[in-house]
């Protein structure tokens, strides 16, 4: 069952009695809307991580009945609360539902990432002068941010970056200490036991990065994770 939550309102107009309990103004559903969202997410945001909510609705909505309205709001869908969102709105007085709607929420989320000081240049070695810490909003992002400029070690840029622009995995890689053509110690290993052999790297890569090698006994074309240089890790 979808999960709804009750916002009861006081409301004031102007006008008489009546006509104060026959109407719901549009702050008030953004109102309820910005509660039901903020106790959705409550516990779940990141550290230092923040929200805010656009409410896409305007105008008055008008009652036929006498009485204190009561707004429900709920999911839509089962999609996850971010970037544009339709959310259910049902509008009670008396315990009759008199209205419902669906309410579109914009929900973006904030929080501090490392974006390029100035214009970055392809294959730069990342050190801590070349980025900063500012507020961005990360709802699109999918491929992952910084909040750390150690996390940075011993990478480099994939790419050119504007200034301002918000380091992602996708913008960053691993310097690489492994170039194609090396040989390389080839290590398998389990709990049981461990196994070494010679071999090639088929391509170039950084520390715990991927690669694809060559056994140089059997010739098989294997993929193995890079330990440092020399040494490349396989799977059994």
């Amino acid at each position: 069952m979808k999960k709804a939550i009750w916002i009861f309102l006081i409301l004031s107009f102007s006008g008489g009695p009546a006509l104060a309990q026959s109407k719901v103004s549009a702050s008030d559903i953004t109102k309820a809307v910005e509660v039901f969202v903020q106790q959705e997410l409550e516990g779940s945001l990141e550290d230092e991580m923040r929200i805010e909510i656009n409410t896409r609705w305007q105008g008055v909505v008008e009652l036929e009945s006498a009485g204190e309205p009561q707004i429900r709001v709920r999911r839509a869908s089962s999609r996850p609360l971010r970037g544009p969102t339709v959310l259910r709105v049902g509008i009670d007085v008396g315990g009759q539902t008199l209205k419902t709607m669906s309410v579109t929420a914009d929900i973006r989320y904030l929080r501090p990432v490392l974006v390029a000081s100035y214009m970055l240049s392809r294959g730069e070695a990342l050190e801590e002068s070349m980025v900063e810490m500012v507020e961005r909003d990360i709802t699109t992002l999918r491929n992952g941010y910084f909040t750390e400029p150690a996390l940075l070690q011993d990478m480099q840029t994939r790419r050119s970056l504007a200034a301002g622009a918000v380091l992602t995995r996708n913008h960053v890689s691993a310097i690489p200490v492994v170039k194609r053509g090396t040989a390389v110690e080839l290590v398998a290993r389990t709990k049981r036991f461990s196994a070494t052999a010679l071999g090639e790297a088929m391509q170039d890569g950084g520390v715990g990065e991927r690669i694809r090698v060559k056994n140089s006994d059997s010739g098989k074309i294997l993929y193995g994770q890079i330990l440092d240089a020399h040494t490349i890790q396989i799977g059994l």
